[in-house]
């Protein structure tokens, strides 16, 4: 190639140049197609991008970013509905109990274990006997969802919270540990849907306002309450209520006549010798809860803030015997850092009955 080359420079000169310009004219030809599909590719990949990006931001963001209830609002300010929900309690104008509804739950015959007797009396028309509330502590208050929507039950007079609940009244469970609870200008939602119940029918024939505002998860010892024997025209509050604070469920009706328990031996002055130191302990704690105070006073009680508690966590408490006079009451509660409390019972010995010891 090179002698043929050589002898062709001979005969035309050097041909360096032209073969540069003709491999030129030969890349430039074959080249135009490819930048032609390199480009289209270029423009598709370049196109695609704002789509991906505006997907990726609908992934990353929850939907709550883009809700346009999202922030400041016009907070609820409870004090003027606390103001008119005491004042209508403290007049006996917050409910109108209806007893006659209590006729369709059962007589209970022996009280004992973890029920009690409500120290509320009442008559009812087809019968002579006076009625008591009969009202269930729950076992394992601390470790489950214990009531359910339409549970009636007690509480302790708690004044504390922002509206208040009181002893003198029914409520009803409306939400319990796990719902989310709206409530707005009067309007009550529990899990995004309207409350539909008898409850929610009565307040509206009656023209019941609900009070509060609340846009809520309930934590695992929270329930919502609204009185359930509401007053015509008044104001309710629906009350976020800890556990604690609700000392049990109305599952029937006791008599006094007809009735073997502790507590209408108690209410009726007729108490007797032969108690269990538990059962005593039991009293103690219902005397202080009532007010009556039929029972020698205990400066033990009288020191200490958690008296409701103490009655209501029965379940959590054992009687163990020391010696012959004297039985220990324990409270256990199973779970790491909560101390055990305990007291002493002793044996009067002139009476027989059990006292609590300092």
């Amino acid at each position: 190639m090179n002698d043929f080359k050589q002898k062709l420079d001979q005969m035309m000169g050097d041909t360096t140049e032209q073969e540069r310009r003709i491999k030129q004219r030969v890349h430039e030809t074959l080249q135009p197609s490819q930048r032609r599909r390199f480009s289209w590719q270029a423009l598709l990949v370049t196109a695609a991008l704002p789509v991906v990006a505006l997907l990726l931001v609908f992934n990353l963001v929850s939907d709550n970013q883009f809700s346009s209830d999202q922030g400041p609002g016009t907070p609820y300010d409870p004090l003027d509905d606390m103001a008119l929900i005491s004042a209508l309690q403290k007049k006996d104008q917050l409910s109108t109990i209806d007893y006659e509804e209590f006729s369709s739950l059962p007589v209970v015959k022996k009280v004992d274990g973890l029920l009690y007797v409500d120290d509320d009396s009442f008559s009812l028309q087809w019968s002579p006997d006076t009625y008591h509330p009969v009202i269930e502590r729950k076992a394992d208050l601390y470790d489950a969802s214990v009531y359910d929507p339409g549970d009636v039950v007690r509480t302790f007079t708690n004044t504390n919270s922002h509206l208040p609940t009181y002893a003198g009244v029914y409520y009803e469970v409306v939400a319990v540990p796990g719902d989310r609870v709206v409530l707005q200008n009067g309007k009550l939602k529990v899990n995004g849907n309207e409350v539909s119940s008898e409850l929610m029918d009565r307040y509206k024939e009656q023209n019941v306002t609900i009070a509060g505002g609340y846009d809520q998860l309930l934590n695992a010892r929270e329930y919502l309450l609204l009185n359930h024997f509401p007053a015509k025209d008044t104001v309710q509050g629906a009350t976020i209520t800890p556990i604690h604070k609700i000392y049990g469920k109305l599952i029937g009706v006791a008599t006094e006549e007809k009735t073997d328990s502790i507590y209408i031996d108690y209410l009726t002055d007729q108490l007797k010798s032969d108690y269990t130191a538990e059962q005593y302990f039991d009293l103690y704690l219902y005397d202080q809860l009532t007010g009556l105070d039929k029972l020698p006073e205990s400066s033990v009680f009288a020191q200490s803030s958690r008296i409701g508690e103490l009655f209501l966590e029965a379940a959590y408490r054992r009687a163990i015997p020391i010696a012959d006079d004297k039985v220990e009451i324990r409270y256990q509660y199973g779970r790491e850092g909560v101390v055990e409390q305990v007291f002493t019972m002793g044996r009067d010995a002139s009476s027989g009955q059990w006292i609590v010891e300092e």
